[in-house]
């Protein structure tokens, strides 16, 4: 497994090249601007969890991206492959809570760290417990709780912030594809999933916006025949290129 930058699927500085390419998430902030978002750069500090996240659709995407961690990881735990499940509930803890906590503790928004590592916990200790579906549904709704706390609703409702949660969601699950994909097999499990889970939350966020997207959500299901499974097909189903060129339709 290639080593990677512990922020590389934030892909939320802009200008800074971790993993899905500023130029990436400059555009879809470009392109769809919510009017209560402001993105920023940060020079200071070093990497990993001192890296702050400054604008609304930078926290929605990370919050977002951990829901697809969730996502695909209740689809192993339903496949009893429980040690893949605990490395996706794993990676909201280790990954990508740090990057949100500054912002949360700015808006006065209650941590919720302790459901996702009572949720690795349990994966870990007694997955085929029925806490486990317990703890997985309180973590999914910490996150949720964090979201409405944190941005409001006049902005997470906007459909141009919608489009940039997307555009940022499918773009990180485009790299990651293109991470586990080499000579037509797919080389990297947990890259895949990544993708996958990825793909799975951009789909359930535009099946519940209230202004709909078909186009949109059209894409989005094209992506995800690339993932017919959480398990990785042997050969891949799309290329890497195929999934970008579906990506840049959104």
């Amino acid at each position: 497994m290639p080593v990677r930058h512990p922020l590389f699927k934030l892909a939320l500085r802009l200008g800074l090249p971790l993993g899905l390419s500023g130029a990436l998430i400059s555009t879809a902030l470009q392109a769809s601007p919510p009017a209560h978002a402001q993105s920023h750069q940060h020079h200071g500090g070093g990497g990993g969890h001192g890296q702050e996240l400054r604008s609304d659709v930078e926290l929605l995407v990370v919050l977002a991206q951990m829901q697809g961690h969730l996502l695909v990881a209740q689809e192993l735990i339903q496949q009893r492959n429980f040690s893949a499940a605990e490395a996706h509930v794993g990676h909201p803890v280790d990954e990508l809570y740090g990057a949100v906590a500054p912002l949360l503790r700015a808006r006065r928004v209650p941590p919720f760290l302790p459901s996702l590592e009572a949720l690795r916990q349990q994966v870990r200790l007694n997955p085929t417990a029925p806490a486990t579906r317990q703890k997985l549904l309180a973590a999914q709704r910490a996150i949720g709780q964090a979201e409405q706390a944190a941005v409001p609703a006049a902005v997470r409702n906007q459909p141009a912030t919608q489009r940039a949660v997307v555009r940022a969601l499918t773009a990180a699950a485009s790299d990651e594809y293109a991470a586990a994909v080499a000579e037509g097999r797919v080389v990297e499990t947990i890259e895949y999933q990544d993708a996958r889970g990825f793909l799975l939350e951009a789909q359930r966020l535009l099946g519940n916006t209230a202004t709909p997207q078909p186009g949109a959500l059209q894409t989005v299901r094209a992506m995800l025949r690339a993932f017919p499974n959480a398990q990785p097909p042997q050969r891949a189903v799309l290329s890497p290129e195929q999934l970008k060129r579906l990506q840049a339709q959104l």
